[in-house]
């Protein structure tokens, strides 16, 4: 689901019919995700992507996967990959991915070596991944706990992903069409609070000033992104000749479907 900094605005989702690996089956307006390989070892294992990209100027993104059953073994991972990730491998474990992994619990970054991350997760468990856009960050819930950052620095146009290797293995993912087990209105209100206080320990002369800190333009200009202030935000950037990468008509266009 994609996150605004305003409560209760969420865009639905649902794993790609098209972006999967053969042993991957789709059901249940393909939020449902079955395994149907063989599962001998790590050259069957098989992941989905999410039908769209993360939006880059939606601030906080969130989603969440209940294990309806973790099959033979629960060889199972939940994160993120980009367009071109091979399918064929749990997410983590290829450059461009990121994945925390239920049978050892540990969190994969665009490597094969995992590193002890949080505990496992099996059959009725919950898990959310958070992705915060404004310090580029990642972390993970289990059954509505925080389970702290798990990946810093990551990349943009990343897609949710799951994957599954064992005979068996059975997830439901929830994009926002439910409410959610962990409080990410909370999460939400936290950063809107930390925003508005960064924001308003700054005077205003400051934001035209040459030597404006990159991080405080950013986080001015996500604000107001957030908040639908597409047209302020353009001006704003414009004005502390701030680069931004994407073109404010695309946010328009977007935040007019997600609004």
């Amino acid at each position: 689901a994609v996150v605004s900094t305003q409560s209760g605005h969420y865009g639905r989702g649902a794993w790609s019919s098209k972006d999967r690996f053969q042993y991957i089956k789709l059901s249940r307006s393909n939020l449902r995700v079955h395994y149907n390989g063989l599962g001998k070892n790590h050259k069957d294992a098989a992941s989905v992507r999410a039908t769209h990209p993360i939006p880059a100027a939606c601030g906080i993104y969130y989603f969440e996967v209940r294990i309806v059953s973790k099959g033979r073994d629960g060889y199972m991972g939940i994160g993120l990959a980009d367009g071109k990730v091979n399918m064929n491998r749990l997410p983590g474990w290829e450059p461009h991915s990121y994945g925390y992994h239920g049978d050892d619990g540990h969190s994969f970054c665009s490597s094969g070596n995992g590193q002890p991350y949080g505990p496992t997760f099996t059959t009725g468990d919950v898990i959310g991944c958070c992705v915060n856009l404004i310090n580029m960050s990642v972390f993970y819930t289990k059954n509505g706990v925080k389970l702290g950052t798990a990946f810093e620095n990551i990349p943009l146009n990343l897609y949710p992903t799951v994957g599954l290797q064992s005979p068996g293995e059975i997830a439901d993912a929830n994009f926002g069409d439910k409410p959610f087990v962990f409080d990410i209105e909370g999460y939400m209100l936290e950063w809107k609070t930390k925003l508005q206080e960064q924001i308003a320990s700054h005077p205003t002369r400051c934001l035209q000033s040459n030597d404006m800190d990159a991080t405080l333009k950013k986080l001015v200009f996500d604000y107001l992104v957030h908040h639908g202030y597409c047209r302020s935000a353009e001006s704003f950037a414009k004005s502390t000749n701030m680069y931004f990468f994407e073109d404010i008509s695309s946010i328009q266009s977007r935040q007019s479907k997600i609004f």
